[in-house]
């Protein structure tokens, strides 16, 4: 759902949109979406992992658009559990879509930009690659890693025009923690602990994810800016 917003935010702001996700399933939808605006969509499938996956799709879509300004890395996958119970294979998994695959893809389209001279990354952390939390080895482990993929990133490649930044939303309610948020009591303890005092919803981290994609944040890089209501300041 996060994917389809972020790509219908962005085509309301001017952008040609390529929506990418290992199904096709609503994808078609989002690109009718897309068009409706104005502007023109394409959908890929690809499974972030796998690096030559990644490539193929990144020549698809440097294919039918010529070129590549914006990445928004927002795939992303965590379980809960109990360390000494958690399964290495799940915490793989995790690591795999979380950190390889925003690492691949920023690889990849990194190229595209360093060839065309400037464009946009935009990687999606969390308040918890910043604060750690009970039975979260696996999540909490790669959004720290992304961060400072973020910053090592924008250092690299602040000479070539390429800004790097990160998200760092708290609780956004999407189909990935629908399930907590539908729990009365960890709601209520999740909105006690915001000053705003409420979740956030995905239309909150538009704003932040359209300015980094403008030419308005031209002299941000390296940044992990946290939309979580006050959270971290807590």
């Amino acid at each position: 759902m996060r994917k389809r917003f972020d790509a219908l935010a962005l085509a309301a702001c001017g952008v040609d949109v390529a929506v990418v996700s290992r199904s096709m399933k609503d994808l078609e939808v989002v690109v009718g979406e897309i068009g409706d605006l104005g502007r023109k969509g394409l959908a890929v499938t690809v499974d972030v992992t796998d690096e030559n996956d990644v490539e193929k799709m990144i020549e698809t879509v440097v294919t039918e658009f010529g070129k590549i300004d914006i990445l928004i890395n927002s795939a992303g996958i965590v379980a809960l559990h109990p360390t000494p119970e958690f399964d290495v294979d799940e915490w793989q998994s995790i690591v795999d879509v979380n950190l390889r695959g925003t690492f691949l893809c920023c690889k990849h389209v990194g190229k595209v930009m360093l060839n065309q001279g400037g464009g946009k990354i935009i990687n999606m952390s969390s308040v918890r690659g910043l604060q750690g939390r009970a039975n979260d080895p696996a999540y909490s482990a790669t959004k720290g890693a992304v961060n400072q993929l973020t910053k090592s990133l924008a250092i690299e490649w602040a000479k070539n025009n390429i800004s790097v930044n990160a998200i760092a939303p708290t609780f956004i309610r999407t189909n990935l923690n629908a399930h907590l948020l539908d729990d009365k009591e960890w709601r209520d303890w999740i909105q006690g602990r915001i000053p705003k005092g409420r979740t956030g919803e995905i239309w909150d981290v538009f704003g932040t994810m359209v300015y980094l994609a403008s030419s308005a944040s031209d002299f941000i890089t390296g940044q992990v800016l946290y939309v979580d209501g006050g959270w971290t300041s807590a």
